[in-house]
């Protein structure tokens, strides 16, 4: 009847109930979804995430006895098998049909395929090039006409910064094809120079002060022995070829200074380093007086 209360114990009894059947649907709907699909999706994207984690976290040694660009290649390797995995058994849960959709795949990846013959042929060289180790990052190389420091090294090419510090991509095709001088390749590196005195000297005399500024220079090395050739006889002057080694890091330090001390020994001791020079004939036209 209006304005009737209803007891305690009723109104705490149905509060109960409603508290318990709230309950009983929440931990339906819990169950419901731990069978689900979906959340096994879920569980599959939390466990590839936990291992790409665990991946790079192991991988980042890598570099310590790998080149840097093979350990890079690995780890984004192990992230692919990873994650495919994860979404191939999360889609199957959730009940998308991959039979059908990896026959479709396969038909439009033949396609592309076609149309992407460059993009195949250059991943294969980047496999190449990280298998032969020839290139790495850091070197400074020489190739298609250009040159810089290898900044980076991928599947599709590889990526030179040059002396003006742009950037410049190069595929990896391009490199597999043509000669690539890789510069700093070695630890040890020849300085070479060029060079001609006048016709007046001494050819043993110049030897003797070259050999001796060589061996005053401290970051020329002993072995492999440096050499001092005879090019030729040239237009105003004896040509002289002069190679000695010394760390690939010290190259351009070590060349100025030598050539540098080279010339003032020179001065010093009367070695003249001549310019062409060229002879004039000066004709004078005898006038017809027929």
């Amino acid at each position: 009847m209006p304005g009737m209360t209803l007891p305690a114990d009723t109104m705490m009894s149905r509060a109960g109930d409603a508290v318990e059947s709230a309950s009983d649907e929440i931990v339906e709907l819990t169950l419901q979804f731990l069978h689900s699909g979906w959340f096994h999706l879920t569980l599959c994207i939390v466990i590839a995430s936990i291992l790409s984690f665990v991946i790079s976290r192991l991988t980042r040694r890598l570099p310590d006895r790998l080149p840097l660009q093979l350990a890079g290649f690995i780890r984004k390797g192990l992230y692919a098998l990873v994650w495919t995995f994860a979404l191939v058994q999360g889609l199957r849960a959730v009940g998308v049909d991959l039979i059908s959709i990896l026959g479709a795949a396969g038909v439009v990846g033949v396609a592309i395929g076609f149309a992407a013959q460059t993009t195949l042929s250059n991943i294969i060289s980047g496999l190449f090039i990280m298998g032969e180790r020839s290139i790495r990052i850091g070197d400074y190389i020489r190739a298609v006409g250009m040159e810089g420091s290898v900044e980076a090294v991928n599947l599709l090419s590889i990526t030179l910064r040059q002396a003006d510090n742009s950037l410049v991509r190069i595929p990896c095709e391009s490199l597999i094809k043509n000669p690539v001088v890789n510069v700093t390749g070695n630890e040890l590196r020849r300085c070479d120079f060029e060079l001609g005195v006048d016709y007046s000297s001494d050819l043993e005399q110049v030897r003797e002060v070259i050999l001796r500024l060589i061996d005053n220079e401290p970051k020329f090395t002993g072995t492999p022995a440096p050499v001092i050739l005879f090019s030729g006889f040239g237009e105003s002057s004896l040509d002289l070829h002069i190679g000695a080694w010394c760390k690939t890091s010290d190259y351009h330090e070590v060349r100025f200074r030598f050539a540098n001390n080279l010339l003032q020994e020179f001065r010093q001791v009367g070695i003249n380093i001549p310019y062409p020079t060229r002879s004039v004939i000066s004709c004078q036209q005898t006038p017809n007086l027929s």
